[in-house]
């Protein structure tokens, strides 16, 4: 079976940023997902008063926004890196994925605890029991599958993916000339050589 010229590479930046899109996409799920309600909890005031108040999923969950910087960081690492480092970034990726996968399991298994909450008054307490929301948890769950999707990707497949710091590369390292006209003119542009210039080729 044979493959036609181009058709390689081009395969392989489509699984890069698809590899890109799964872990955007889980970053947004993860900002959603700590902006959402995902308990309500009614507390009751020094003076007897008692307010409702909404628990978001940065109350219950802190670290869901720093998993979505961190989603986001590992695009821009997954695009800079190549060979092992990126593999063990893909690795970082899975291991971030099963933990945020056990946090929203807890959600649903092990209840939430309220202790305090910003909204609450001032030297209140909570009273009765916590009404919980499932959405928050579930897209908690949603961006777990989808680093794990990510990072998998990564690291079984980092070697067909192109890296995109490779054109920066030191300036001794030598590039293959390629059969294409055109392409090797982009290449010696690259380099900072004349491409009408047959001395510099």
């Amino acid at each position: 079976m044979t493959t036609e010229p181009g058709s390689e590479p081009s395969r392989s930046r489509g699984l890069l940023w698809l590899v890109v899109l799964l872990a955007l996409a889980a970053a947004g799920v993860l900002w959603g997902a700590s902006a959402l309600v995902w308990a309500e909890q009614l507390f009751r005031g020094s003076f007897g008063n008692e307010v409702l108040v909404g628990l978001t999923g940065a109350d219950l969950r802190p670290e869901l926004v720093p998993m979505a910087l961190a989603s986001l960081a590992a695009v821009a690492a997954v695009l800079a890196t190549g060979g092992w480092l990126r593999r063990l970034v893909g690795l970082l990726v899975v291991v971030a994925g099963a933990a945020l996968a056990w946090r929203g399991v807890q959600a649903f298994t092990g209840g939430l605890t309220v202790t305090s909450a910003p909204d609450a008054p001032p030297g209140s307490t909570p009273v009765g029991e916590v009404a919980a929301q499932p959405y928050g948890p579930l897209l908690v769950l949603v961006a777990a599958v989808l680093l794990v999707l990510a990072g998998a990707l990564v690291l079984l497949r980092a070697g067909r993916m192109p890296a995109m710091g490779a054109k920066y590369s030191a300036p001794g390292t030598a590039k293959r000339k390629s059969h294409d006209p055109d392409r090797q003119m982009w290449q010696d542009l690259d380099a900072g050589r004349d491409p009408t210039d047959d001395q510099d080729r």
